[in-house]
């Protein structure tokens, strides 16, 4: 009969919390190239959904057993065709925690940065009005400035003949 995937479901109880049996049933797992995870239930147990070869996953139970004469294995066959994760690892409720602490902490500074952008937009709403005032200034300054030249070039033409308009005149 040839071999065929199986995915199961395995309720692992007896002596398996604080003597690092999460540890043992991921290595057992990866080593067989099986697809899962593993991890404590709040009951006390140690749950592992495992997905491979049927004869990889008997090899895998068996191997549990031999590991842990005490334990007591339950498996049941899941019939549901479930993408399970590869390569098989496991999960802990402390490593959830330290991933939202991490999360916590990176909203938390998204949040200042989100502050700090925002009172730098409003200095910066607040800059551009003023050189919008000052280009508007500038604007003026540079038209009086214009006026003034032609007065200034007008004034200067005048100049430049004075000298022979009053000898025009002390001739008269």
């Amino acid at each position: 009969m040839p071999d065929v995937m199986k995915n199961i479901y395995a309720t692992i109880s007896n002596h398996v919390q604080m003597v690092g049996y999460r540890e043992i049933v991921e290595a057992h797992g990866r080593a067989k190239g099986l697809a899962g995870f593993v991890f404590n239930d709040v009951d006390g147990s140690v749950k592992v959904m495992a997905s491979g070869l049927e004869s990889v996953l008997n090899e895998f139970i068996h191997d549990l057993k031999s590991d842990r004469p005490d334990t007591t294995i339950d498996t049941i066959e899941i019939i549901e065709d479930i993408a399970l994760p590869s390569p098989f690892g496991r999960i802990a409720v402390d490593d959830v925690l330290e991933y939202m602490a991490r999360f916590d902490k990176g909203i938390g500074i998204l949040t200042e940065h989100t502050a700090l952008l925002k009172d730098q937009s409003s200095t910066l709403t607040e800059h551009t009005a003023l050189l919008k005032d000052q280009s508007s200034t500038l604007t003026e300054h540079t038209t009086l400035l214009k006026e003034n030249t032609q007065v200034l070039h007008s004034m200067n033409e005048k100049l430049d003949t004075l000298p022979e308009r009053i000898a025009e005149a002390l001739k008269k």
